[in-house]
């Protein structure tokens, strides 16, 4: 008998030839419910804050917690966050053991040393940087605290990105959920206990970053050892290089319109505004992220199958299920959180609610269908079409901004959001052709916008009755999800066989 190996696309014969088997999607699923529930459990926990950031925090305070948080996230941009995207590269192109723990290794030390120049640079010209963005060195001390977390959290990022690639889920959850729960037990101190306001939410994430970066930096060198590979550095690096570039005009058209409206009227309208927006990362959280985590490396073993069209066609239904049915839920019921969890002061953050989901379900599609540019390596043209994309949304919000505020920010963004997933789908689709099946998704989105606009005109004395009103027709929708001809029929089947096979 020849000798037979296992392989990432399937079982592989003594001449080297792959025979694939049917790919198991429950794979993807299994791993997804992982990262779904520790985002799920880590969204509670946030929620779990909101009546004491809305009560400890003004709006002018969360505004200028927001505006700090965006510059530093511009300078981690500066710093190579991307680059530790070229792991799930590198790694599946590695051909031992060895060398997949140089890339692991190499990216740790280069992402350390470069995050950490990049917070000392920061905290040096925090005065600067405060007069920049408050025109007052009011808030420069806040910058300092800012910049030392973004340092300590350097050590984290490949830890947490060989979890991934190694789909060690159960460990990136418990990881994450590990520092949310230190940060929010530290919030709550700082917060309530010494009403440190937002000084004390900078103090809390410092901590946090500090010691899980320690944690699994030590873990991580102890696990693959000290290997600097120079090699890896050069892939990394040019892999990751276009990447930035791409970052910063995402952060444009994520983030520039608070600039815009800080300018137009004041750090208040920014907080309000910046509530609504968590909602819309909310829809990123759970609508996308825990299938991207496990997605992003698994979609480059799937590359090599010949049924590779038919699965990612069949996963972006399933990214489009869990993706638009969470982007209608958030729709639907923002008004009721709002008004159950936080102050009046920030009650108006629900009407910008269900324009800025409509965009972050363009940034999953984006996410999902630029495969033929990956596997191509030519990610440049994700950075011109970001770079497109952030001008559409700069002399957008400059329109449109003072004159709608909130509102003018909100439908600028979708419109952006909507440039840049037609231009990097129109590139990946040149350069490495996927298949998709569309009806179903079309289907999804008809039904789901029909929910949100029935919703919107249930009017009731009783909030309670008009939330129960909403919650029939969201159930309603997921039923015709379930039921309507969206999923493949295969999974109908097993769906009716076995709710048939209960009911006997």
């Amino acid at each position: 008998m020849g000798d037979v190996r296992d392989t990432a696309e399937g079982r592989s014969s003594a001449d080297g030839e792959p025979n694939y088997g049917p790919f198991s999607m429950s794979r993807i699923g299994r791993h997804t419910l992982i990262y779904g529930l520790g985002v799920v459990l880590s969204k509670a926990v946030s929620f779990f804050m909101l009546p004491i950031y809305t009560r400890f925090l003004t709006p002018s305070d969360y505004g200028v917690m927001e505006l700090i948080e965006m510059t530093l996230d511009i300078i981690s941009i500066v710093a190579g966050a991307q680059i530790a995207i070229g792991i799930f590269r590198y790694y599946h192109k590695a051909a031992t053991d060895q060398e997949r723990d140089a890339v692991v290794s190499t990216s740790f030390m280069v992402l350390a040393l470069s995050y950490c120049l990049m917070g000392a640079l920061t905290y040096s010209l925090a005065p600067w940087l405060a007069d920049l963005v408050f025109d007052s060195r009011d808030n420069a001390g806040l910058i300092r605290l800012a910049a030392m977390s973004l340092a300590a959290s350097s050590f984290s990022i490949a830890p947490l990105t060989a979890f991934r690639v190694r789909e060690q889920s159960t460990y990136f959850v418990l990881s994450q959920l590990g520092k949310l729960l230190l940060q929010v037990g530290l919030n709550l101190y700082f917060l309530v206990e010494l009403e440190m306001g937002v000084r004390g939410v900078f103090m809390a994430s410092l901590i946090a970053s500090s010691v899980v970066g320690a944690v699994l930096g030590g873990l991580l060198l102890k696990n693959v050892g000290i290997h600097f590979s120079r090699q890896a550095t050069r892939d990394l690096v040019r892999y990751g290089i276009p990447l930035i570039g791409t970052q910063m005009a995402t952060f444009a058209v994520t983030f520039g319109d608070r600039y815009f409206l800080q300018a137009a009227a004041d750090t208040a309208v920014v907080g309000v505004y910046s509530l609504a927006y968590q909602f819309g990362f909310l829809l990123a959280a759970i609508g996308y992220m825990p299938f991207e985590m496990i997605w992003q490396p698994a979609r480059f073993e799937i590359a090599a199958r010949p049924d590779r069209d038919v699965i990612y066609s069949r996963a972006f239904i399933y990214l489009n299920i869990l993706l638009i049915s969470t982007a209608v839920g958030l729709s639907v019921f923002v008004q009721d959180v709002l008004h159950l969890m936080a102050t009046p002061a920030f009650y108006s953050a629900a009407h910008f609610v269900p324009v800025i989901v409509i965009a972050y379900v363009l940034q999953g599609w984006t996410g999902f269908q630029d495969v033929g540019i990956h596997m191509k390596e030519r990610t440049e043209f994700i950075t011109a079409a970001n770079w497109v994309s952030a001008v559409v949304a700069l002399v957008g919000y400059a329109i449109f901004i003072p004159r709608y505020l909130g509102y003018g920010a909100a439908g600028v963004t979708v419109v952006a959001f909507a440039v840049r997933y037609a231009g990097c789908y129109w590139a990946s689709q040149r350069l490495w052709r996927v298949h998709y099946e569309w009806r179903p998704v079309i289907k999804l989105i008809i039904l789901g916008f029909a929910t949100v606009l029935t919703c919107a005109y249930i009017e009731s004395e009783s909030g309670w009755l008009a939330f129960i009103y909403k919650a029939c027709v969201v159930t309603l929708f997921l039923t015709l999800v379930v039921m309507g001809g969206i999923l493949p029929a295969e999974d109908r089947h097993r769906i009716r066989k076995t709710l048939t096979l209960r009911a006997n």
